[in-house]
């Protein structure tokens, strides 16, 4: 092959100008209390070597990182683009080292000591994506699911720089965890509380305790669509909650950029 040949072909394998979409990596961090956690990360989509905010996804209980694949491509591809990490809660899926602290039998146990220190979780994720490239920490958005809402909510109110929250599901008190407590200290954060309208008397509630600024959104369907069940195929309306997802961080990161 020629090297004009050679030119013209890595021309059309990586055009001029096209953006990048690096592939999802699985990566792993340490909490502050020593726990590994394991996670699925997105790097962001460049566009014009600006800094992408970041989306930190929090499962729901039992699911895993993987529940949030159907959310990934709206949040990368949208304006802005975010960058996207998915981890394990710890003592679940690839979080459950190191062995000597049985985090394993503590999460199936359900353990509340477990899971009120899982904000750590998220913690550790923050400073894990302060090192990456193209990303900027001081616009995070926390997204999660039934006690990932939880774990979001008391997170929120311990970092300046999470400018928005999703909850799916929430509760008051998933697993002792006190999310009415927590959303007072959310302060001015945008928190959007979704679900089915079956489990929305819990959002009633939340919303109460934020002194009305938490909103909320109902759709039909009860508890068999809890959380990212929402998400399925076969739920009505996933194509809108997860357009409504996405719609809502990115006005939030972007009023503070």
């Amino acid at each position: 092959m020629s090297t004009l040949q050679c030119i013209i072909a890595l021309c059309l394998l990586f055009p001029f100008g096209a953006d990048a979409a690096p592939a999802k990596q699985t990566v792993t961090f340490e909490t502050s209390d020593g726990v590994k956690i394991e996670a699925d990360y997105y790097p962001p989509i460049v566009k014009s070597g600006a800094k992408a905010p970041v989306a930190i996804c929090i499962h729901m209980y039992p699911a895993d990182r993987r529940s949030w694949e159907p959310l990934v491509p709206g949040l990368r591809e949208g304006s802005p683009g975010f960058a996207v990490l998915a981890y394990d809660i710890r003592g679940h899926g690839g979080s459950t080292e190191p062995k000597e602290k049985n985090l394993k039998a503590m999460y199936d146990g359900r353990d509340p000591e477990l899971f009120k220190n899982a904000w750590k979780d998220v913690e550790a994720a923050r400073k894990w994506l302060e090192k990456q490239p193209g990303v900027d920490t001081s616009r995070i958005a926390l997204i999660g699911a039934s006690i990932g809402c939880s774990i979001s909510l008391d997170y929120g109110g311990r970092d300046k720089d999470v400018k928005a929250i999703v909850c799916l599901s929430p509760g008051t008190n998933y697993f002792e965890v006190d999310s009415i407590s927590h959303i007072k200290k959310c302060g001015g954060i945008p928190v959007l509380l979704i679900s089915p309208e079956g489990e929305y008397s819990a959002i009633e509630e939340l919303i109460a305790a934020s002194g009305g600024k938490a909103k909320g959104l109902k759709y039909p369907g009860g508890r068999e669509w809890h959380g990212t069940k929402m998400f399925d195929e076969n739920y009505q309306d996933h194509e809108v909650v997860r357009k409504r997802i996405v719609s809502h961080v990115a006005q939030a990161v972007s009023r503070e950029k």
